[in-house]
């Protein structure tokens, strides 16, 4: 029997580790945190430092799945992850994309393409905290707080379980066709929740807005929502489809 030198055997193991270490996740999850951005080459393309680009290159019409397994912070002024593909999926498995000044220029997380989704975690601090104007984006459980604008989001997209909180501007924004639902918006210094065309806004909280708690759009329905002592009035067009309460009664704009 031939017994390789234990410096071999040492050396492929170093070798093993480096390359899982760069690697996907074993379940095919792309994995983002502060050092690997510093690092660079999270997809081809993407240069050391912020923003992170995210480009899935050949594979540009298949779905990409990535995940956060840190948080990501800055005290610069510029975006923080950026979208150049559709059908991309952001985890943020819990983590914050944190401006560390008292606020940022910059955007946590942006995108123009189509299909794109942000789920699980926070932003704070930004001029917006998630910023995807693509049409078929979602929004899920994410946190705004402390920035300019809280969440916005293209047409047909869906905005489900989020709070925007405290930011100066308005705390959600939806386009057309979308289904904005079970959000908290409170105290922000615009509207509460603002909306394009044709949209579904359900068994929302607005509380304490500088403007409207909900600012709709014509043919635009709303139901089930709670809207209470925000600055402009309860509600901004819109047509009631009923269950609402707006400032502790059922009668609602």
């Amino acid at each position: 029997m031939t017994h390789r030198p234990r410096t071999y055997a040492l050396a492929v193991g170093l070798l093993t580790v480096l390359a899982a270490s760069a690697s996907p996740a074993v379940d095919g999850v792309i994995e983002i945190n502060q050092a690997r951005a510093a690092n660079g080459g999270v997809t081809p393309g993407d240069a050391p430092g912020f923003p992170v680009t995210i480009s899935t290159g050949t594979f540009a019409a298949d779905p990409m799945s990535f995940r956060l397994t840190g948080p990501l912070f800055t005290s610069t002024t510029g975006n923080m992850i950026e979208v150049l593909s559709p059908h991309v999926t952001i985890d943020l498995n819990g983590f914050g994309i944190i401006c560390l000044l008292s606020s940022c220029s910059g955007t946590g997380i942006m995108s123009s393409e189509i299909n794109v989704s942000v789920a699980n975690g926070s932003v704070r601090g930004f001029a917006t905290g998630v910023s995807l104007s693509g049409n078929g984006s979602v929004i899920e459980h994410v946190r705004a707080t402390g920035g300019a604008i809280g969440l916005s989001a293209g047409n047909v997209c869906a905005i489900r379980s989020c709070e925007a909180n405290g930011n100066s501007n308005d705390g959600i924004r939806a386009g057309n066709g979308c289904l904005v639902s079970g959000n908290t918006a409170t105290n922000n210094g615009g509207d509460g929740i603002s909306t394009g065309v044709g949209t579904n806004v359900l068994g929302n909280t607005s509380l304490g807005n500088t403007a409207f708690g909900l600012n709709l759009a014509s043919g635009t329905g709303y139901s089930q929502n709670v809207i209470n002592g925000n600055g402009s009035g309860s509600v901004s067009l819109g047509i009631p489809a009923g269950n609402n309460v707006c400032n502790g009664t059922t009668t609602c704009p």
